[in-house]
């Protein structure tokens, strides 16, 4: 995540590098720019998981037509949870606070998240590889596999929502 808000930093316009000179003002720019990294790598994750998603369905469709039907009801509940998954990257709260903010995250803080965030995208490409490996015919030991995958990625998600919590609430005080 650093290396994309450098990136990010490195492309700015003429005025914002202009703007980076008044005092106080490039710690905003700093902050929105941090802002709208998080977005694009949340966006990312959701497309990413809303891909496997998808890929699954694909997986049900196909098991569907060749009549095995005894595992779709867990393979449903996992394609929702996916999205429900997608959903929830999608929508978080950002890894930043705002300029006008009371609480300001810090450096820290957001590395900390960063981490998280890291961890999150790793484990969604696990899910993709687990879904890429289901077999021809569906099968209770896999899917049961990748549900438990699911249900680890979303605590693992809400863990980040806590550790947001835990960075406001102890820069509130």
């Amino acid at each position: 995540m650093t290396d994309g808000f450098e990136k990010a930093r490195e492309s700015r316009n003429w005025l914002e590098k202009l703007g980076e000179k008044i005092p106080g003002f490039r710690g905003y720019l700093d902050r929105e720019l941090r802002r709208e990294v998080d977005k694009m790598q949340r966006d990312f994750l959701a497309s990413e998981v809303d891909r496997a998603r998808q890929d699954l369905q694909t997986k049900i469709r196909k098991w569907s037509r060749k009549g095995a039907l005894e595992h779709l009801d867990i393979a449903s509940t996992i394609e929702k949870l996916l999205d429900r998954l997608a959903n929830r990257i999608r929508h978080a709260d950002y890894g930043s606070s705002g300029f006008f903010d009371a609480v300001k995250i810090g450096e820290t803080e957001l590395d900390e998240l960063y981490r998280f965030d890291l961890k999150l995208s790793t484990t969604v490409e696990e899910l993709a590889q687990q879904i890429d490996a289901l077999p021809e015919m569906p099968d209770e030991a896999s899917l049961f596999a990748l549900l438990d995958g699911v249900d680890k990625a979303d605590q693992f998600f809400d863990e980040r929502a806590t550790k947001i919590e835990d960075i406001t609430q102890k820069g509130a005080k």
